[in-house]
């Protein structure tokens, strides 16, 4: 049921008809319009947002240390679970998920895009149980070796390249799982 206030209008006709609902667009009332004060020249939100990141970029370094210390431990804790029906459960996953899911936004930001990219595969691997039931262990250890190496080694000459290569492999291997245990899937279904 759609709220009577909010415009709607049917779409299609028979059995394929639907109702589109249209909401009213009430961001224009909550932006503030940028206004030059006084003969002063109008200052860009974004150069300013730019600025105050920048003066955060000394900490970016420790920050990511500390995301990536979290995964470690979190992915050990997941690994000492005595039985796989163990480490299937949620408690010892949840962590492991959100150390990766934390580094796969905000990776970018400290200047560490492969990273974010390795760490959004292995989320991919750990937001589905089932996936997660037929994905290796050792694939799991790997994106976090690899998120960990990639940060050690980031001032190295070729670390670009490198983690660029196998932030792809394991991005490629991920999916491969991914794409095999939903179509097994489809097939029991």
């Amino acid at each position: 049921m759609t709220d009577p206030s909010v415009p709607t209008r049917v779409v299609g006709s028979g059995s394929s008809a639907h109702e589109l609902i249209e909401p009213p667009n009430k961001l224009k009332d909550k932006v503030k319009p940028i206004r030059q004060i006084h003969g002063q020249p109008i200052e860009d939100p974004v150069a300013r947002a730019e600025r105050e990141l920048k003066k955060l970029e000394p900490q970016f370094d420790e920050w990511i240390a500390s995301d990536i210390s979290r995964l470690k431990q979190a992915w050990e804790d997941y690994s000492a679970a005595s039985e796989p029906a163990d480490r299937e459960a949620e408690e010892p996953i949840a962590p492991l998920f959100r150390a990766a899911h934390d580094l796969k936004g905000q990776a970018a930001t400290y200047g560490k895009p492969y990273i974010a990219t390795v760490a959004a595969s292995l989320c991919m691997i750990l937001e589905d149980p089932e996936t997660l039931a037929v994905v290796p262990p050792a694939l799991i250890e790997q994106h976090v070796n690899a998120i960990a190496a990639m940060h050690r080694e980031s001032s190295e000459p070729s670390a670009d390249d490198l983690a660029s290569r196998l932030s792809e492999e394991l991005t490629k291997i991920a999916q491969s799982f991914v794409a095999a245990d939903r179509s097994e899937r489809l097939k029991v279904s």
